[in-house]
């Protein structure tokens, strides 16, 4: 009896701390007993199948053990906390950096009846499988897609995030602010990038800045050192005439950027000037294993929508450290609230199919103050307006590259402020030593 008080304890305070809402019901009530009859729970007895699609194979390393040894745990302990005989499971795939590989996981899971997906994490992931989900009644939900091209209303796909509408604006006023009034800007050709610039290229300009090129490479494209030879040629030329000071690089890239960087390190131009990125560029574990000493030296500062910083975020931000060894970013708290998500309005529709499931969504995250923060969503069914931190690349020990906070971007007065004890905004990187 004793062990069994301790394991209900344990599961409250993952409930309240972790993983709960704010003035939210998270699920309703198992029975209503009167006089004459007994209501039962539909879900009784079943298994909560969800499906969670990584992005790429990297990616998994840390999206693994995070199910496995924090979501899964916290959302059974608060199930069997509430008395219900039902089990959650995820159930975990990679799309191995392929748009059709994604949508062919998708296929996968609805054949094993499986209508509830945690994926699209790319939005040109997301964008090739929306109309399968849309014509086979899934629910498509994305904890990081962000291109403003898949934000329309009464689809099928949510966004536990922001989209570019907001960051693209953010990244601009993050270069205008350090002082950079001539960029050269190089991205993947996708929907997502194509989002980001398309935006950039016009928010960009109505603040004073001038984009000095656009080099744009194919998704799957390895090998960068054309287009190094490329943008060298540019940033030399711009450098002569503005100053160093003045000239800034913006890659709108995923892991590709550490490959991108290393071989920029050649280029002696390309190594006198900041470079910057957007959410493609944070986080990514890639630039601290396999290019430390130039993402140091060129800092790549770049934007991250900015969760709300609660003891629930830095909480499971404290688990997340010690289960994956790495640092916990918006989107894997957003990735842990679409799950409570999922499970609340699974649990307010007594099941699992996604037809029932999806007009609860709405009510369900508009009444939930998760790990990421208030998890509003807008009519789009994407997460609504919030900040951007603006995070770079410094050895926070010798030889322990880390991500640092270096700034902000505020949503509601859109102007970057600098943390000034650790950067010097206008400034130039040292002299670059290989």
């Amino acid at each position: 009896m004793e062990q069994k008080q301790t394991t209900l304890i344990i599961a409250a305070i993952i409930a309240l701390v972790v993983g709960g809402a704010v003035g939210y019901t998270m699920a309703p009530t198992k029975t209503t007993e009167t006089t004459t009859e007994i209501e039962i729970n539909p879900l009784e007895g079943a298994t909560i199948r969800v499906a969670e699609i990584s992005s790429n194979t990297n990616a998994l390393e840390q999206l693994t053990p995070f199910v496995e040894e924090i979501l899964t745990p916290d959302i059974q302990a608060y199930l069997d906390l509430l008395g219900y005989d039902v089990t959650y499971e995820v159930l975990i795939d990679d799309a191995a950096s392929n748009e059709a590989i994604h949508l062919e996981k998708v296929q996968s899971f609805l054949t094993l009846g499986v209508e509830l997906i945690i994926g699209g994490r790319w939005s040109s992931q997301a964008e090739m499988a929306l109309s399968y989900v849309n014509e086979n009644d899934m629910l498509l939900f994305s904890p990081s897609s962000t291109s403003p091209l898949l934000a329309f209303p009464d689809d099928n796909l949510f966004r536990m995030c922001p989209t570019d509408l907001v960051q693209a604006p953010a990244v601009a006023e993050m270069l205008t602010s350090w002082g950079i009034e001539h960029t050269l800007v190089i991205h993947r050709k996708d929907a997502w990038a194509d989002g980001i610039y398309n935006i950039f290229k016009t928010a960009y300009p109505d603040r004073g800045g001038t984009i000095l090129g656009e080099i744009g490479y194919a998704a799957e494209v390895i090998e960068f050192s054309s287009y190094m030879q490329t943008a060298d040629n540019i940033i030399t030329e711009a450098i002569a005439d503005y100053g160093a000071e003045k000239v800034g690089v913006l890659i709108i890239s995923f892991d590709e950027g550490a490959t991108m960087v290393t071989q920029a390190s050649d280029y002696p131009s390309l190594m006198d000037i900041f470079w910057f990125g957007t959410d493609g560029t944070t986080f990514e574990t890639r630039h601290l294993d396999a290019a430390p000493k130039a993402s140091v030296h060129m800092k790549l500062f770049s934007t991250l929508a900015a969760p709300g910083y609660s003891s629930k975020y830095i909480a499971l931000s404290t688990r997340y450290r010690a289960s994956t060894s790495r640092d916990m970013a918006f989107y894997e708290a957003a990735d842990y609230d679409t799950n409570w998500a999922i499970l609340n309005a699974v649990l307010e529709a007594g099941s699992q199919e996604a037809l029932k499931v999806m007009p609860l969504i709405q009510t369900v995250t508009y009444n939930m103050y998760g790990a990421s923060g208030w998890t509003k969503l807008n009519s789009d069914d994407d997460r609504d307006i919030i900040s951007y931190d603006i995070w770079g690349i410094d050895y926070v020990a010798v030889d322990e590259p880390r991500f640092v906070k270096y700034g902000v971007f505020d949503g509601a007065s859109l102007k970057v402020s600098w943390d000034t004890s650790l950067v010097t905004p206008g400034s130039v990187p040292p002299e670059w030593v290989p």
